[in-house]
């Protein structure tokens, strides 16, 4: 019943994206829809395991069976948690909820998605990237 749940919070975040209404100087109205924010995030789950790199959200994927059957080889470190999110604080790169700082990021050899792979106590965590398209 978790991973249900589970699966089902990580597939409204990636499906439920915003759409926002802009006039342009032509006055019309056009629509465009954007990357989950982590504000959106923490705001429908306060106890979300994400993490920001390069501008794009990523959530913890333990319980995301497609992500966990990939077969991901730990490629070269691309980043590092620098810094723990606290209520007020703005959201940046390198800042996440759960994750200690000084944790790495890596990217895996061979692609596929959006994943990314972090290395807690000796195990590999795997992250997927929140993105709209």
């Amino acid at each position: 019943m978790k991973i249900i749940i589970s699966f089902l919070i990580t597939l409204l975040m990636l499906t439920g994206c915003n759409q926002s209404k802009v006039i342009n100087s032509e006055n019309s109205i056009t629509e465009s829809t954007h990357n989950p924010i982590a504000r959106e995030i923490i705001a429908q789950n306060p106890n979300a395991d994400i993490f920001q790199y390069k501008g794009v959200i990523y959530n913890n994927a333990s319980n995301i069976e497609w992500v966990q059957q990939e077969k991901l080889t730990v490629g070269e470190k691309v980043g590092m948690i620098t810094k723990q999110y606290k209520d007020g604080l703005n959201f940046e790169d390198e800042m996440a909820t759960k994750l200690p700082v000084e944790v790495e990021i890596f990217e895996p050899i061979k692609k596929s998605g959006p994943v990314l792979i972090v290395k807690l106590n000796g195990k590999e965590i795997r992250y997927l990237g929140l993105i709209e398209g």
